[in-house]
């Protein structure tokens, strides 16, 4: 089982009145509380939100580019310039 986590901060909100019946009714649906229905639920929705934005999507074109300069043998001026400076820095 989990260890408790102490609650250390609140959140305000403002809503309607028929907002905060809806969410009640879905809590006492869950059997839970209209605290812990809004923080499960707003846990959720935002631990979606931060994994949708961790993943890169390439359109077709996008994608052959990037594995087309992956192939490539020999480094672009750019990637020698930065493989300097990182020998530069190292050797410090």
């Amino acid at each position: 089982m989990p260890a408790e986590t102490t609650k250390d901060t609140s959140i305000n909100i403002r809503a309607t009145s028929e907002t905060k019946r809806q969410i009640d009714r879905a809590a006492s649906l869950l059997g839970t509380d209209r605290t812990n229905f809004i923080l499960q639920t707003v846990m959720e929705r935002a631990l979606e939100v931060i994994e949708r934005h961790k993943t890169v999507t390439l359109s077709d074109r996008d994608r052959d580019t990037f594995l087309e300069l992956l192939d490539e043998e020999t480094p672009n001026e750019d990637l020698r310039d930065a493989a300097r400076v990182r020998r530069e820095l190292l050797s410090d």
